[in-house]
């Protein structure tokens, strides 16, 4: 396996810690429970993207990158880290296609890519498509002025991206314990990178694991093409022998709620829960939503509670000032006269 031969920038302090979460299990009646603290990557606030950006960056480097652009919501984490690997690796220009509904304040991501001095295109309501085929066109456009554009897709879910959670799974398969070798592995599933290389991690490091994605964006199908697309590169990368097989790629698609980048009522109380039990601070329409399936499934006892639970933490808590209106009205706060 070429794993190790990659190239691969180092952009944050790993391991990112594995804490066990008692009270959290508790509630949920499971026997043991772990939190993979992604969201403790060390680069702008951390999430689960900067795995795959050190691969990705690595590469836009070696064919001599001086502009990275990518895409996503005007919250999107993605192009938070994005913007900000380009400022930790010296990458002159950062552009963000976002696409989504009209808003009215910079907050949340949206704040910190202004911060990070990313150059925003926003493109009201457009589609994924229209983002990365406006991408592909600015690029052309920027051959042709003698620049060199590196274009990342949303999420950073390319086969060079997947490798970060190959990566990740090793990691986690040397932080748990001999009798928690047989985990269920938790996370949210939004452009499927991720959960490729969860994947991928499992077959070769955790055999006896099982991941399950609870997607935020769109249905088990949907998200499954999306991961066949990555799947195969990523394979081919690590010089795997052409009949290694992945293994089913489970997706629950029971908790988007409305759509995806708006909250959901149990999502938002999986937030609370996560939050006032174990201090772990999730947002409300990627982690949130992910837990709110750990949780459930774990009430419903659709999972199997004696086995040790791992959800992977991927990140997004400045996501969460974003949506004040979803908790203002949970504030337990008294005006006291002077």
């Amino acid at each position: 396996m070429r794993l190790d031969e990659i190239p691969r920038i180092p952009l944050t302090a790993l391991p990112t810690p594995l804490d066990e979460a008692p009270r959290l299990a508790q509630r949920l009646g499971l026997r043991k429970l772990f939190i993979k603290r992604d969201d403790c990557t060390t680069l702008a606030m951390g999430g689960n993207k900067v795995r795959k950006l050190e691969y990705l960056m690595a590469d836009a480097l070696t064919k001599g990158a001086d502009v990275v652009m990518t895409d996503g919501g005007p919250q999107s984490n993605h192009a938070r880290l994005t913007a900000a690997a380009c400022r930790k690796v010296g990458v002159e220009r950062c552009i963000l296609f976002l696409g989504g509904p009209a808003f009215e304040r910079f907050d949340g991501n949206l704040l910190l890519d202004v911060v990070l001095g990313a150059e925003i295109r926003f493109m009201l309501d457009a589609t994924v498509q229209q983002m990365e085929d406006a991408m592909q066109a600015e690029a052309t456009r920027l051959r042709g002025e003698g620049r060199t554009p590196y274009v990342i897709p949303i999420g950073g879910s390319t086969p060079v991206g997947a490798l970060g959670y190959v990566n990740a799974i090793r990691e986690l398969a040397g932080q748990l314990g001999d009798e928690d070798k047989a985990p269920l592995i938790f996370l949210a599933v939004g452009s499927a990178g991720t959960i490729v290389g969860c994947a991928l991690g499992v077959k070769l490091f955790l055999p006896e694991a099982e991941v399950i994605g609870v997607s935020v964006s769109g249905s088990t199908r949907a998200s499954r093409e999306k991961a066949a697309r990555v799947a195969p590169g990523a394979v081919e990368m690590l010089g795997l022998d052409s009949s290694f097989e992945l293994p089913d790629i489970r997706i629950e698609d029971g908790y988007i709620g409305e759509c995806y980048g708006v909250p959901s009522e149990a999502g938002n109380a999986a937030v609370l829960e996560a939050a006032q039990s174990e201090a772990i601070i999730l947002d409300p329409v990627y982690t949130g939503k992910a837990m709110s399936g750990l949780i459930d499934m774990a009430r419903r006892k659709l999972i199997d509670t004696d086995r040790t639970v791992v959800f992977i933490h991927t990140g997004g808590a400045p996501g969460l000032f974003a949506f004040e209106s979803e908790f203002r009205g949970m504030a337990k706060m008294a005006v006291l006269e002077r």
